[in-house]
């Protein structure tokens, strides 16, 4: 995931984030940060970042979905990692630490993928089958 020009790594995939913030009943939401009604980021590919002293891979791309063209307010929304409604709430406590970490080439070799998600995904715990966000 690519925000504010910072690439983070989710524990989760991109459909299944979900808001942290409590609800009335002291309970996390359940929605995801990816809604209908949000706009949705993009899948790109984009150079591995060389840091912390690192040479940079020559030719070494990387799939991310990036928000970095979404407005400002969108991308701190993510962040916070709330969902649509409770971002319109700023005094709505967490119940959960965002759960963004900050990607590390070296740390997270396993997760770097060399070409763009598929559109289909597995059936998830619910058994039914869905697609992948289409952007």
């Amino acid at each position: 995931m690519q925000l504010l020009y910072v690439r983070y790594l989710a524990n989760r995939p991109v459909d299944e984030i979900q808001c942290v913030a409590q609800t009335r009943r002291r309970h996390r939401c359940t929605i995801p940060l990816l809604t209908p009604e949000s706009p949705a980021g993009v899948w790109t590919l984009v150079p591995n970042p060389a840091i912390h002293g690192q040479l940079p891979l020559h030719g070494a791309v990387m799939a991310v979905y990036a928000l970095t063209h979404l407005p400002y307010a969108e991308q701190l929304r993510w962040r916070a990692q709330r969902c649509p409604k409770h971002a319109a709430i700023p005094t709505a406590a967490d119940v959960a630490v965002a759960e963004w970490e900050p990607f590390d080439p070296l740390l997270h070799h396993d997760h770097i993928h060399t070409r763009l998600p598929t559109l289909t995904r597995r059936p998830g715990p619910t058994g039914r089958s869905r697609r992948a966000p289409q952007l």
